[in-house]
């Protein structure tokens, strides 16, 4: 193994950690006090752009792509059903798809809403929550992100140096 491998391989762990601990802070802020700020969002966002360089996986179009593949959905969603999605939740999703891809944040969303909506239906049954309250939604979709970045990892889209 050569220096330069070693750096890259640096790299690519260095954004990985930099990336799972902003996933982790966002979460525990929007748990806290349901708002994800949008400093936190724009770190993610940064994050993903020097992704682009330092880890080897989907393409710049792709990442791009990723950013409105679930992004405008949630946002059109808000306009028919108000409070539907939060800003921070609409704006994670863009962010994260620059680092993940369409596929990535595609599969994130789809988990993320999955265990949002299992919990929601929890709440409900035990009559700990109405089915008008709301619920932080953060914690969820940066858990189907992360899971979505583990998923492709090792399905070989993101490639390991």
């Amino acid at each position: 193994m050569t220096f330069v491998d070693v750096m890259r391989m640096a790299a690519w762990w260095g954004t990985a950690a930099a990336f799972c601990a902003l996933l982790a802070g966002i979460a525990w802020k929007d748990f806290r006090t349901m708002r994800i700020p949008d400093r936190m969002n724009l770190a993610v966002l940064a994050v993903g752009a020097v992704s682009v360089f330092t880890m080897p996986g989907p393409g710049l179009l792709e990442r791009l792509a990723g950013m409105f593949a679930v992004s405008l959905p949630m946002l059109f969603v808000t306009f028919f059903v108000p409070g539907g999605f939060g800003g921070g939740d609409i704006k994670l999703m863009a962010a994260s798809g620059l680092f993940l891809g369409v596929e990535g944040n595609v599969l994130a969303a789809l988990l993320g809403l999955f265990g949002g909506g299992l919990f929601a239906v929890m709440l409900v049954l035990v009559r700990k929550a109405g089915r008008r309250d709301a619920f932080p939604l953060g914690p969820f979709l940066c858990g189907g992100i992360l899971t979505a970045f583990v998923i492709l990892c090792r399905h070989g889209s993101y490639h390991i140096i």
